[in-house]
């Protein structure tokens, strides 16, 4: 190296480099499309968010963001810079799961995203038996609303409805989760029971705030909810199952929940919608012995030949205790 080399490496080292987390801030708020939800995501205030940015636009000499009460647009400099940033963002991740692959215990935390009603039903239940089998595991347990789509605060596994595209993402088909009509028994004592989906005109319907978010049943609610307009909505899937046992209308929820509580009546009309649940983690995890380990717990928690309401094809709730001589057979494989 000549003397020349060396005092060009020094000027370089010597230069005032860019903040990573000013570069870190930056893709957050043009991912997630606003400073609030970019806030939400660090787990930082409007006003940190809105200062780095500022830091950043002057060492970069360049304005990256337009502001508007709507939201945020990216400057031509903006889209630039969120693609350089972005490979960054993938080298530092790529180098962090390949540093962790190197891990030979199942230990430290895992991040593990879903909605509630999966969580609470499914996941929460089998924390005590997982964590007795790992037991210098840490789990964090977080709802989906908010999930990134990818980068710095996707989780480590991810149970959802949407596949995500990114090809950085192992994503295989888990469950299918059958969509159908419940009511209580008291309910129909007291206003009787609809003979069909076009028959709820004048029954008291439930309907979840994300239904119509969801391509899997979104035009089948809408025939539903153009008939008769819904008495209770919510965005809270455990609040709907428990205002529907207890008698305050019908609901469209999954065919499992009939395993919860024994006042719920599964109507007789054919399920609304069957929609996929899909498992996700970063390719590079797959060698990290915790990120494994969580992935197999989900594998036995969502087995489809011992849960026969995940399998592919519809199993009716009444069916669920008389499996076919020998079992459920296997259901079409998940794989990753």
């Amino acid at each position: 190296m000549t003397k020349s080399d060396g005092g060009d490496r020094n000027d370089r080292l010597g230069r005032e480099l860019v903040d990573w987390s000013d570069l870190r801030t930056f893709y957050a708020v043009a991912s997630a499309g606003s400073m609030n939800a970019a806030a939400e995501a660090l787990g930082v205030t409007q006003s940190a968010i809105s200062k780095r940015l500022s830091q950043l636009e002057l060492r970069l000499g360049a304005r990256l963001l337009d502001r508007s009460p709507s939201g945020i647009q990216l400057t031509e400099a903006g889209i630039e810079a969120l693609d350089h940033v972005s490979t960054m963002m993938r080298a530092s991740q790529s180098l962090e799961n390949t540093l962790r692959g190197l891990e030979t215990r199942a230990e430290g935390e895992v991040k593990v995203w879903s909605n509630d009603g999966v969580l609470t039903y499914w996941i929460a239940p089998g924390i005590p038996a997982f964590l007795a089998e790992h037991p210098q595991l840490r789990l964090s347990l977080y709802t989906d609303r908010y999930l990134p789509k990818s980068g710095p605060g996707y989780a480590d596994v991810v149970v959802s409805f949407d596949q995500p595209k990114s090809t950085e993402l192992v994503s295989f088909p888990l469950a299918t989760v059958h969509y159908c009509a419940f009511t209580s028994r008291d309910y129909i004592d007291t206003y009787g029971a609809p003979s069909g989906p076009l028959d709820v005109g004048g029954h008291r319907l439930l309907n979840h705030a994300l239904y119509s978010e969801k391509p899997g049943w979104r035009d089948k609610t809408a025939q539903i909810t153009a008939l008769v307009e819904p008495a209770i909505t919510t965005d809270c899937s455990p609040a709907m199952m428990q205002a529907t046992a207890a008698g305050a209308g019908i609901a469209v929820m999954p065919s499992w929940v009939a395993n919860f509580d024994a006042r719920l009546v599964s109507l007789p009309i054919p399920p609304l919608a069957s929609v996929r649940l899909w498992l996700s983690y970063n390719e590079n995890a797959r060698r990290v012995p915790r990120v494994r380990s969580v992935v197999e717990w989900m594998r036995d928690v969502f087995d489809r030949r011992k849960q026969p309401w995940f399998r592919e094809e519809f199993i009716p709730p009444g069916m669920f205790d008389h499996p076919p001589p020998g079992g459920w057979p296997d259901d079409k494989a998940a794989s990753g």
